[in-house]
């Protein structure tokens, strides 16, 4: 009977040996899992090439953006003066161009016409706003290109007679400097008399916004006004 519980026992340790020898050689070889170096190559290739798109799409949002916003900056610029201009010259009379930007006192009421560059001169008019004796102010525009840049600026007659407020340091700019308008034509006609033709102004502004070709935004506008009360 005794050596029957040994033999037992010693079978029953074997066992235990066998199935702890095969668990450990198990959780051994569970440990060896993992990448090869193929592996490791090929997943780093794929990640490098998402990530070139994804920045080259980062940074096209990022131009686009930067395009829109010159193209805002001409918009809103280039609209400010022409709006100002044909507002003025609506309700105005005695449309004329000027060479540079001495504005005389008077303008003549019939006779003038010109057709061709406004760079350098001034289109100048009696508009509809009065000093205290009831006399039609002088508004004028001048395209200035002394500084090798075309700019619009705007001065504004303070009392009949005088030119005073037309000198040229009272023209104050209209487009901000970040936008460069780089042709003016301009065409006016006026009635030869009472009898008409209708005075007219037709003005069309060729430029750019922005500094860098990835940026840059190319505008080309033209807006007519005719004289409201002419007759």
């Amino acid at each position: 009977m005794f050596t029957f519980i040994q033999k037992y026992i010693r079978v029953s340790a074997q066992k235990n040996a066998q199935e702890c020898a095969q668990k450990s050689t198990h959780t051994f070889s569970d440990t060896q899992g993992g990448f090869t170096l193929i592996e490791i190559i090929v997943s780093l290739a794929i990640f490098a090439v998402v990530a070139v798109v994804a920045v080259g799409a980062f940074l096209k949002i990022i131009d686009a953006n930067k395009k829109s916003q010159t193209l805002k900056t001409a918009i809103n610029n280039v609209n400010f003066a022409l709006e100002s201009m044909t507002r003025e010259m609506r309700v105005g009379s005695n449309y004329t161009l000027i060479n540079g930007n001495g504005v005389p006192s008077t303008l003549p009421a019939y006779g003038f016409s010109y057709s061709g560059d406004a760079s350098g001169k001034t289109i100048a008019f009696v508009s509809s706003k009065t000093d205290a004796s009831g006399c039609g102010l002088i508004h004028a525009y001048y395209f200035d290109n002394s500084t090798g840049k075309l700019i619009i600026s705007k001065a504004s007659q303070t009392a009949c007679g005088s030119a005073a407020g037309l000198g040229s340091s009272e023209f104050i700019p209209l487009i901000s400097a970040d936008v460069t308008i780089d042709n003016a034509y301009v065409k006016i006609v006026t009635a030869n008399s009472s009898a008409g033709p209708q005075p007219r102004m037709s003005l069309r502004l060729r430029g750019h916004s922005g500094t860098s070709e990835k940026t840059k935004t190319l505008f080309d506008v033209q807006t007519t006004v005719s004289q409201r009360n002419a007759f």
